[in-house]
């Protein structure tokens, strides 16, 4: 027994001095060594990520910028069938007679403090607290960055108007209609005189009347210069020069373009009245 135990400490004794042992242990260490990233390998991972991410950054923000206004359109789809209800609830008359009707028909009461609101009940299915902000979201653009000419150019139009979307002044807004231009003035005071007899059995082709739209789609429809240089950009929130989403009065939406000074056209109409197409041809275009 003893003699087994001297050898087994012998052997062991060996291993601790054994030249092969510690060549061994080097070869392992340098493997393990080897396989470590090296600086030049580093430095091609982050280039190759810096690539994929240069590539992939733009379509993420065209994704993102798609689906607002994928939203929007909804919110525009949802907004025009509670605004059908409103007329088939009102003998086919618009909300009219009010200061600034085109954007104080529905929402929040905003930072102007316009109420009341007399689509909510139609569109969220109640009425709600002037002050619900979120209450109102239907009524949101969420790619809505401002465009308010004026000195509020960059604050949200939900914000201060307490919707995003603005309607057709011909149909939801002022009783009258002052001329935008000298050009355009004869058919400006015609459409003035029909205005007070509007209904909604009297407008023309449903399929092309724009009903309502982004808050920027008047002032670049308007017969006249715009109201900022700055502006024209800011609100056009979809990315596309003169295209704002709009929802027509038959109920379907359309990312539209809005041709400066067009009263009609065969995409769409902003003209309710049929009988005076004629004189709009005559005398739409861009503001000169």
């Amino acid at each position: 027994m003893t003699a087994m135990m001297s050898t087994a400490l012998s052997v062991r004794a060996g291993d601790a001095v054994d030249p092969a042992g510690r060549q061994m242990m080097r070869d392992r260490s340098a493997t393990v060594g080897s396989r470590a990233f090296t600086l030049i390998e580093l430095l091609v991972v982050v280039a190759v990520i810096t690539v994929l991410l240069a590539i992939l950054m733009p379509a993420l923000s065209r994704a993102r910028a798609l689906g607002k206004r994928v939203a929007c359109g909804g919110n525009l789809r949802q907004l025009a069938v509670a605004w059908n209800n409103y007329l088939t609830d009102n003998n086919g008359r618009f909300y009219q007679h009010k200061d600034n009707a085109n954007v104080r028909y529905g929402g929040w009461k905003g930072l102007r403090g316009w109420w009341p609101r007399p689509l909510n009940p139609y569109a969220l299915g109640a009425a709600i607290d002037p002050n619900d902000r979120q209450g109102a979201r239907l009524f949101h653009c969420p790619a809505d960055r401002g465009g308010v000419p004026g000195g509020s150019l960059r604050e949200q139009v939900y914000n201060l108007h307490g919707t995003s979307y603005q309607t057709n002044i011909f149909l939801i807004g002022q009783d009258s209609c002052t001329p935008f231009s000298e050009r355009t003035a004869e058919l400006d005071l015609a459409i003035a005189d029909q205005l007070p007899n509007l209904n909604v059995n009297r407008v023309a082709n449903p399929t092309r009347l724009l009903l309502i739209g982004d808050f920027g789609w008047i002032n670049q429809w308007k017969p006249r210069p715009h109201p900022q240089v700055e502006w024209k950009e800011l609100a056009e929130w979809h990315g596309k020069g003169d295209c704002h989403n709009m929802a027509f009065l038959d109920g379907h939406v359309a990312f539209t373009e809005i041709r400066k000074g067009f009263y009609v056209t065969s995409e769409y109409c902003v003209l309710p009245f049929q009988s005076l197409y004629g004189l709009a041809e005559e005398v739409q275009g861009p503001a000169e």
